[in-house]
């Protein structure tokens, strides 16, 4: 993925979630008669503007947020024939509608995203088990080599995302009901009891806690791609070579080279090559690329590998909307179950990710293709809308906050009491983009 494909897919995702929010704060204000000064995509220096009406609308060189200014008594002199259309005269109810406009609309465009996602058809591939590992869970449940996983808690899963989801989602309840159908074609059902928290540590992956690897198509172990200066090419490797054996071991697919070089990580491996017709011996020593051994290599695809394995998620727009407001529900409610872990400490806050996060993953969703961009662009937007909605000063959860508070008491909460807040929440949020930041850095390095 090129540098410049990831800055623009940033660049893109980000323009498209803070536009979309903070025209919810403006269409609202504009319902509700506040007069709206800018409407502002980023902040700092002012890139390009132009007015329409009473309002200015500019795009600004930090893409990193935007703002929409309304007219306000607390922050310059109102004349008086204005002084209605300001926002500090509007009701807290129609205060409250507007700070959280901004939110509902990133919600209101993950549903929109996912409805059309669903429409077009989502390929995936089936979540049929591989391997097992011995007292595992799904070994003890008696769930076999082969078996198709049907459902979740009587929840469809389709494809090995739709099983990630279901199980992440039913996984806190420490127990999950799953229905398979066998090679045989014989349907069974299995009550998996299971023991701690998956949450609390989702980087070791679903396969790995549950004790079980999903099955995918044999690739044979032939080589597509040599990384310059990689550990492959130091040990003359190139494209087309077919591995034959590593350290005496016989090697059928590219799955067992692959664990051969994590059995030993970096350590010389005896390799048997086919070139040309011509079988040729190779010592390739693996480096460590964050913590992780690599070659250096990617693997040829077969055409049509995936053909039997694949299945497309594809509804009519009816339940295609339906089944949107459900995953937006249910990945609102994920987002809020880790924020609660990592708040009281049962999850680390490396989970955190910042822009340099984001770019990369909007880079390679949009060199997938047009429907995994949309996907993460809506599971973007729902993080932002959640984010938002946090009671932490500065944010829009935060004057809502306030707002809850002067519905309850009758009247505002005093200036020197929201400064104070203020102050506090600059510090949380300096500190989150600290911990973001940090975070981001030690997955480039």
């Amino acid at each position: 993925m090129g540098f410049l494909t990831a800055l623009l897919s940033f660049i893109v995702t980000i323009g498209i979630l803070v536009t979309i929010h903070e025209y919810g704060h403006y269409w609202v204000a504009k319902k509700l008669d506040v007069k709206v000064l800018r409407f502002s995509v980023g902040f700092g220096k002012i890139l390009k503007s132009f007015k329409r009406g009473e309002t200015e609308f500019t795009l600004c060189a930090i893409p990193l947020g935007g703002y929409v200014k309304m007219l306000d008594e607390r922050e310059a002199e109102v004349a008086e024939f204005e002084k209605h259309r300001a926002f500090n005269q509007k009701s807290v109810y129609q205060r409250f509608a507007i700070v959280a406009a901004g939110p509902v609309a990133n919600f209101l465009l993950a549903i929109i995203l996912y409805t059309f996602v669903f429409i077009v058809g989502v390929n995936g591939i089936k979540p049929v088990v591989g391997t097992l590992t011995e007292s595992g869970f799904f070994d003890q449940s008696g769930l076999e080599i082969g078996d198709e996983l049907l459902s979740i808690n009587n929840i469809p899963t389709p494809s090995i995302g739709e099983f990630s989801i279901q199980f992440v989602q039913a996984a806190e309840d420490n127990s999950l009901v799953i229905q398979a159908l066998s090679n045989q074609s014989n349907l069974k059902t299995v009550k998996l009891i299971l023991t701690g928290d998956f949450l609390a540590n989702p980087k070791q992956g679903i396969g790995h806690y549950l004790g079980f690897e999903f099955a995918m198509p044999k690739i044979p172990a032939v080589i597509n791609q040599v990384i310059p200066n990689s550990a492959a090419s130091k040990a003359n490797l190139q494209i087309g070579d077919k591995i034959l054996s590593a350290n005496g071991k016989s090697i059928k697919t590219w799955k067992d080279f692959v664990k051969e070089i994590q059995v030993k990580p970096i350590k010389p491996i005896k390799l048997l090559v086919e070139r040309r017709n011509t079988t040729l011996a190779l010592t390739l020593t693996p480096t460590l690329v964050n913590n992780q051994p690599k070659a250096g290599v990617s693997v040829l695809l077969p055409t049509n590998y995936l053909k039997d394995w694949q299945v497309l998620i594809q509804k009519n727009p009816i339940d295609a909307f339906s089944s949107a407001n459900m995953k937006v529900y249910q990945l609102t409610l994920l987002n809020l179950k880790i924020i609660k872990k990592m708040i009281v400490g049962d999850a680390s806050i490396d989970q955190i990710s910042g822009p340099v996060s984001i770019a990369n993953y909007a880079g390679k969703s949009a060199e997938v293709g047009l429907v995994p961009f949309l996907s993460f662009l809506a599971l973007i937007s729902i993080g932002l809308g959640l984010l938002n909605l946090l009671p932490i000063p500065l944010l829009d959860g935060g004057h809502l906050f306030f707002y809850i508070i002067e519905i309850i008491k009758g009247s505002p909460v005093n200036e020197a009491t929201q400064q104070i807040f203020a102050k506090l929440g600059l510090l949380v949020i300096l500190s989150l983009t600290f911990v973001a930041l940090y975070n981001d850095s030690i997955r480039l390095l």
